[in-house]
């Protein structure tokens, strides 16, 4: 990574880098070759020492996994199933996809990402100010319910032991998801940047329509600064190839591990309910239920502005006595071409779009297989076992 970083994202990347999510070195690391080595040795060593603890947490003779009934068995399996289906996506990608993540920074700096570092840091804060209540607020209420249960739930040998292990995946899974909010904040905002540049267009050729003042060559400078703004459009759409390619596996892998802890805590918590289990800990779950909302939100921030974008491009007036210009009518029916062609579509491999529409599709999903739970609930019972 070249050029210069503010604080704020310098810091973070810092903290992504401990964690083994980002192996590219920061600008201003010396010998940059040797400490790519080193983060990529890293990622592998959490990788493989990540891996080893589920294993062992899986066919260990202690009480990792619940042993009152075979249902909480499987619910304390399939989470850790999933937290390392998310550990291996994780980390094998981070070692995997150094190229686009190095693509994507490099055309981060050279849309004037490297301004950053020289504004202040309130400028920052409120730059950024999306990702960071995100972070800041997950992490502060998984730590404030994690204080407050413990004063009101028995701790017994197998929660120590769960808990103790589980815990550090969740706030891997958690980070990693908050990672694709930070690159989906710089990218959405490249996009509304170039939504205000191409309003800025449309203001100008509107008033020269209304006004007829103007000046030699207005036409001509109208369609160089729309040319140059179609450039732009194009290097963000390689950003956000470079995203995808990045972080799609990880993306799918982490978004379903936070959906199986959901809709496993929630049977369990039905199941805890109906057997008069005192068993507080499923309240851990709230969360989870922030961390895709979250994810989801800051896709979505991205998707919309395609649409404000375009809207500018076709508010720019060519057909008036001051801004005839076949030429530039030609440059917009160019541009609106590659806005259709070229959507800022964020995805999950192809497999569904990372809208609002995906929220009422897990709920939908979560809410149909607790129906069948409730129906079974009498057959997990001891009496069946």
């Amino acid at each position: 990574m070249s050029g210069r970083l503010g604080r704020v994202l310098q810091f973070h990347l810092r903290l992504y880098q401990v964690l083994g999510f980002h192996g590219l070195p920061l600008p201003g690391d010396g010998n940059p070759a040797r400490t790519r080595r080193r983060l990529m040795a890293w990622s592998l060593f959490l990788l493989i020492s990540l891996s080893a603890l589920v294993l062992a947490c899986l066919f260990s003779g202690e009480e990792f996994l619940y042993r009152g009934d075979m249902f909480g068995c499987a619910n304390d399996a399939l989470k850790y199933v999933f937290a390392e289906l998310a550990v291996l996506a994780i980390y094998l990608e981070t070692l995997s996809s150094q190229r686009h993540l190095a693509n994507f920074w490099w055309l981060h700096f050279k849309l004037g990402g490297q301004k950053v570092g020289l504004v202040s840091l309130r400028s920052e804060f409120l730059q950024f100010r999306r990702y960071l209540i995100s972070l800041y607020a997950m992490m502060g209420a998984e730590v404030a319910i994690h204080l407050g249960l413990w004063q009101f739930q028995a701790l017994t040998h197998h929660m120590l032991l769960f808990w103790s292990t589980y815990e550090p995946l969740v706030w891997l899974t958690y980070l990693r998801n908050l990672q694709f909010v930070l690159h989906l904040e710089l990218l959405r905002e490249q996009l509304t940047g170039l939504e205000r540049e191409m309003g800025l267009l449309a203001e100008y050729s509107r008033f020269a329509s209304e006004t007829g003042r103007s000046f030699p060559g207005f036409e001509s400078f109208l369609r160089r600064r729309l040319v140059q703004k179609q450039r732009i459009y194009s290097h963000v759409y390689d950003m956000l190839k470079c995203f995808q390619g990045a972080f799609n596996f990880s993306i799918l892998a982490v978004l379903l591990t936070i959906n199986i802890r959901i809709a496993v805590d929630c049977y369990f918590m039905y199941y805890s309910i109906y057997n008069n289990v005192i068993n507080n800990d499923y309240y851990l779950i709230v969360p989870a239920l922030l961390e895709i909302p979250a994810f989801i939100y800051a896709s979505q921030s991205c998707m919309v502005v395609m649409p404000r974008i375009a809207h500018q491009l076709h508010n720019i007036v060519t057909d008036s006595g001051c801004c005839s210009c076949p030429d530039l009518s030609l440059q917009i029916q160019n541009f609106s071409l590659q806005l259709l062609h070229q959507p800022v579509r964020i995805d999950c491999l192809g497999l569904t779009i990372l809208d609002c529409s995906l929220l009422t599709r897990m709920a939908c999903s979560v809410g149909t297989y607790m129906i069948y739970t409730i129906q079974f609930i009498p057959k997990f019972s001891n009496t069946y076992m």
